[in-house]
């Protein structure tokens, strides 16, 4: 009797070999989309975080004048905040501008106006320096422009401005990111002329 190849088995061998690559494409291809989509939801997470802190504690620049006609500006701000009260020390403040490609800036802190009749006060008190901003409230304060290097000069202040015809970028730094920025144009030197 004659025997028969039976080629059956390596059919079936082969369907088992390409099954088994086919589960093994399938878990590598899951677990890159796995790795993909956390990766992803991280990066929103990390998102939402940081608009959360810049959100919830920040600072509105409401107005700003001319405090004397040499260097001196005066600013109304308003404090929001999500039930975080913070110490004005802690939000600092940069006012800078350019001159014939010559880059001049000073900055300081909510409480360092050194000229002034008082660092930050309330609207409706009178001048001096509160120890905390609370949410919802409006404070004056005031700040000397010049450098860091030479605290008693003009640049970036009204008569430097207005002399130049040019504008300053003031910013207000609060502690945990939060930044709000004004472009300051000076039209009159007259005291209390508003700073557009």
């Amino acid at each position: 009797m004659k025997k028969k190849y039976d080629d059956l088995a390596q059919i079936g061998l082969g369907l088992m070999v390409v099954y088994i690559a086919c589960i093994l494409a399938m878990v590598t291809c899951g677990s890159m989309i796995i790795q993909q989509t956390e990766k992803l939801a991280q990066q929103a997470q990390h998102t939402i975080h940081d608009a959360n802190k810049e959100s919830s504690n920040k600072m509105v620049i409401l107005n700003a004048w001319v405090e004397d006609n040499y260097d001196d500006y005066l600013f109304l701000i308003e404090y929001q905040s999500i039930g975080k009260n913070v110490d004005p020390a802690d939000v600092d403040w940069i006012l800078y501008c350019e001159d014939d490609g010559d880059f001049f800036y000073r900055s300081g802190t909510l409480d360092s106006w050194n000229s002034g009749p008082g660092s930050i006060w309330e609207v409706g008190t009178t001048p001096g320096t509160v120890s905390e901003l609370e949410s919802g409230k409006r404070y004056f304060f005031g700040i000397d422009s010049g450098t860091n290097d030479a605290v008693g000069g003009a640049q970036c202040g009204p008569s430097w401005l207005e002399a130049r015809g040019t504008t300053a970028t003031f910013m207000v730094i609060m502690p945990d990111g939060g930044v709000s920025t004004q472009t300051l144009l000076i039209n009159d030197l007259e005291v209390g002329s508003p700073v557009i």
